[in-house]
Parts: structure tokens; sequence; C-alpha cells
């Protein structure tokens, strides 16, 4: 892929972000009660709506996200009119090109990119909330057809 490649890639690839944030600012903009399609809300069960308002939490959720990755392709557009596209903005190494075909917008090669995610920390919930059964047993669930896994299941310990 050339540098103009790149480019109409950065330039197609934010068309279709703002286009998905366009729809998801139509849906936010929608009264709730055109949102549920319902005329008034006191026949509503509880749950219907709390349904219909975490649908509208993930959309502000997704919406947030796009926004986020808008700005990183509207980054990498001014990294490539100043001549620094493809440029590694951690160690000023040349980015790998299949990353770059991969992750068009990415400003980081691999190596720091594989370095800036070990900084990630988990949130402090999951030190808490104990992940479940499943996770304790001692067997890789991929390996196992659904009875199997039933089966290890309701018998932990067949012996």
């Amino acid at each position: 892929m050339n540098q103009i490649d790149y480019y109409q890639a950065l330039l197609s690839r934010k068309a279709d972000i703002e286009d998905q944030i366009a729809r998801r600012r139509d849906i936010l903009q929608m009264p709730m009660s055109e949102y549920m399609d319902e005329l008034s809300f006191y026949d509503q069960h509880p749950g219907d709506v709390a349904t219909d308002t975490y649908e509208r939490e993930k959309e502000a959720g997704l919406l947030e996200m796009l926004e986020f990755e808008l700005e990183k392709v509207n980054d990498a557009l001014i990294n490539y009119q100043n001549g620094t596209y493809g440029t590694c903005e951690q160690c000023g190494q040349p980015i790998e090109p299949a990353r770059l075909q991969r992750v068009v917008n990415t400003t980081l090669c691999a190596h720091c990119a594989r370095e800036h995610s070990h900084t990630y920390t988990r949130p402090a919930e999951e030190g808490v909330i104990h992940p479940g059964r499943m996770y304790d047993t001692a067997f890789d669930i991929a390996g196992y057809d659904y009875d199997e896994y039933q089966n290890t299941l309701h018998n932990p310990d067949p012996d």
C-alpha cells in the first residue's frame, strides 16, 4: 500500500465513523417515549423500561468510543499532512506496513503498542468479584462438547 492509499483509507475510515456518529446521535436525541414506541410509561413493566434505558446507555457509550476513534483518525490525517504519518510516536521508528494496513490510524509500532498495552490496569471490581464456577474448573471449555461441559458442572469430581 503506498502513501496515497493510506490517505484514502484514512479518509474512508473518517467518513465511516462520521456516519456511525450521526446515526447514534439521531438515536440519542430522540425522546425516550419515541424510542420505546409507547404512548405512556405508566403501563410499562420496569424490566422493559430498564432494557430500553440500557440500550440507550450502550448507544451513548458507543458514541463516545466512536468520537475517540474519530479523534485518532483526525490525528493520523494531521500526521499525514505533516509528513510524520507511519512513524511511531514513542520510538520514532517506522510503523510496520502490515500494521498500518490493519489499523490505518495507529501512531505506534507493534513493539511500542505491545509495551503500551501492559500499562492497562484492570478495573478494581475484578479484584473483588469472583468470576464464577466455570473459571474454577481445571479444563478449557473449548476442548469439550456441550454434554461433557454440563456433565462436569453437575458432577465436578467424577472419581
